[in-house]
């Protein structure tokens, strides 16, 4: 009895979390303060459910105001439940977004880091515990690793945490051919090439160099190619890519992306900034487009500043005179009505001169920049 009571709750609670949701856009402060209270006092009681997982993690990206308050109470829950529930993978990408998000600085950013990391030893398969969950849930934590990892400056990466993780990497890469496992870490290997700081992740008694990891990620694709993954084409063409990036680190250039927007163009410059890219939009799914858009938070990662279309009404007018006269004396009124000093065309010309400088005086000349850059751009 007492178990189905907790489900029941959970549905209420699930549903009060979900309407409080749209409350955290709400233009009154007060109305978003209380949907965030509410909505983290649910978390607390409801880590391993999924459906609050993924909402969870929807709040670290819209709920800039409390981030690290999300940041600061819910992680170390999280962290102790990770272990638990079918809903572990959701537990891990929540935890990775309340870090990315919440943080407020790389140290607290490298905590989150180092929490995953030691799960990530929990269900190791390069010592030989390979079982059907460690399968399914450890490409996730790598990858979220790899997600917090390109946030992060290398010069500020901490000398005692990271010792070893390329050979780590290297014993899953000779031991495993498991498809979504071996694209996490060769992702992660890609992005610590990206660090410029292979000495933080090495071993203690011998460092590892670009070339060796080069020489390791080339020949494990090309093995993994030659292994008939063709049923897979997503992996492949991933793969492909990294292949690619590889090469351009080889000639110590960087890669580079640019995608359409709404009609907006995103550049990313750096591996690091598509890794960030490609987990925030497979996590946002359908929806990472709006967030785009609209979401400061979002924009601010990426650099991305949407252009502003400005919609104006016509400032400036031209005199216009309409006149109907018989054709045998259109030249003599002509001249009367557009050359004389007083003709009824310059009067109007006058007029709208005057206007016209008054609009200027109150704003009009900022508007017209607008536009003049909108031209340009």
């Amino acid at each position: 009895m007492e178990g189905h009571i907790t489900d029941s709750r959970k549905k209420i609670l699930l549903g009060y979390f979900e309407a409080n949701l749209e409350k955290l856009f709400d233009k009154r402060v007060s109305e978003r303060v209380r949907a965030l209270t509410f909505n983290i006092q649910a978390f607390t009681t409801n880590q391993q459910h999924p459906k609050f997982m993924e909402d969870k993690g929807l709040m670290a990206v819209t709920a800039a105001d409390r981030a690290h308050e999300l940041y600061v109470e819910s992680l170390p829950v999280l962290f102790k439940v990770l272990n638990h529930g079918s809903s572990c993978s959701k537990i891990i990408e929540c935890t990775t977004l309340l870090a990315f998000f919440g943080a407020k600085n790389c140290e607290e950013t490298e905590n989150s880091m180092q929490q995953i990391w030691e799960f990530i030893h929990k269900i190791s398969v390069s010592t030989g515990n390979a079982n059907k969950h460690s399968l399914s849930i450890l490409p996730a934590a790598i990858s979220a690793w790899t997600f917090l990892l390109a946030s992060m400056d290398g010069r500020r990466l901490s000398y005692k945490y990271w010792r070893g993780v390329i050979s780590y990497f290297f014993g899953i890469l000779e031991e495993m051919d498991e498809e979504a496992l071996g694209l996490a870490v060769c992702e992660a290997l890609t992005l610590i090439l990206e660090t410029d700081s292979l000495e933080k992740f090495s071993d203690r008694c011998s460092n590892i160099n670009k070339d060796e990891i080069i020489e390791k990620l080339k020949n494990f694709i090309l093995k993994f190619r030659e292994q008939d993954h063709d049923q897979n084409q997503d992996y492949n063409e991933e793969l492909d890519f990294i292949y690619d990036v590889i090469n351009l680190f080889e000639d110590d250039d960087c890669p580079q992306a640019s995608i359409n927007i709404r009609g907006h163009l995103l550049t990313l410059s750096t591996y690091s900034q598509i890794i960030q890219f490609n987990y925030l939009k497979r996590f946002l799914g359908s929806g990472f487009e709006v967030h785009m858009m609209g979401n400061k938070l979002l924009q601010n990662v990426f650099d991305f500043t949407p252009k502003i279309h400005v919609h104006h009404e016509k400032l400036w007018e031209e005199p216009t005179v309409t006149y109907f006269v018989p054709e045998a004396r259109t030249k003599k009124t002509r001249q009367r009505l557009f050359m004389s000093p007083n003709s009824a065309y310059n009067k109007a010309r006058t007029q709208l001169l005057n206007k016209n400088r008054d609009l200027t005086k109150n704003g009009g000349a900022s508007v017209n920049e607008a536009v003049k850059q909108g031209n340009k751009n």
